[in-house]
């Protein structure tokens, strides 16, 4: 089994993506939003690319069941129910609701990975267990940190680092690592002892600290908080 991680979000050539497992990263908001709405009883989540598809598909939908979810700049859109900040998907609000769910990073990564034989939402809340399962598939593993508007992201790369470090620790042995998943990892260890550290140094992570979101910073930072694995299938995401 290989892990790999592509530290530019550019979509992969589909035939290197046909018998992997692909983990969507996006830490500073959108895979944190999806896997904290799934725990909160959201019945699925539909990752749309831009606002205008977000609202034609939301339209499709009875709106009674239906919410509109993301961000641009990260800001809440204007006539969407709800923003980019996982605090927000609490049950009171999202149970039993679909999430047309659309964000500057995330959402469009899993459009450029969709050729994956399964496709995970990960993220640090639900990292053990995406690891977990990761490793039950026994499939080579790219993992896809979303970026931050086309470039490198610290904070999701410090995310895929420790998925590498956990899933090595886990397998001891029969595990083989890309340089760039050796970089990674390397890049993981040196936040081990404070991830939160990453996500105020990175530059997403100052932009909402400077928009009046930084709370969301620790919060995204908590470690396997929730047990759950999301997957993204035929353009929707619902937990496995």
């Amino acid at each position: 089994m290989e892990i790999d991680i592509q530290f530019l979000p550019f979509s992969p050539d589909p035939r290197a993506l046909s018998n992997r497992s692909v983990v969507v990263i996006d830490v500073l908001r959108s895979t944190s939003v999806i896997v904290h709405a799934i725990s909160q009883g959201a019945l699925e989540i539909i990752p749309s690319s831009t606002v205008e598809e977000a609202f034609q598909t939301a339209a499709i939908y009875p709106s009674r069941t239906t919410l509109l979810g993301g961000e641009r700049e990260s800001r809440k859109v204007p006539g969407f129910d709800l923003g980019n900040s996982p605090r927000e998907y609490v049950a009171a609000r999202v149970k039993g609701k679909r999430i047309v769910l659309t964000t500057t990073n995330g959402t469009k990564a899993f459009h450029l990975v969709s050729s994956g034989e399964e496709i995970i939402a990960g993220s640090f809340f639900n990292l053990g267990a995406t690891v977990e399962r990761c490793l039950e598939m026994d499939r080579d593993i790219l993992l896809f940190p979303s970026g931050d508007e086309g470039n490198f992201s610290l904070e999701d790369t410090v995310c895929g680092g420790m998925f590498i470090d956990l899933a090595a620790r886990k397998r001891k042995g029969g595990l083989s690592l890309t340089d760039d998943s050796l970089a990674a990892r390397i890049l993981y260890q040196r936040f081990e002892a404070n991830l939160s550290e990453a996500l105020h140094l990175s530059r997403h992570g100052k932009d909402l600290v400077n928009s009046g979101a930084g709370d969301d910073l620790p919060y995204c930072a908590q470690v396997d908080l929730l047990p759950l694995v999301p997957i993204f299938r035929e353009g929707v995401i619902r937990a496995r």
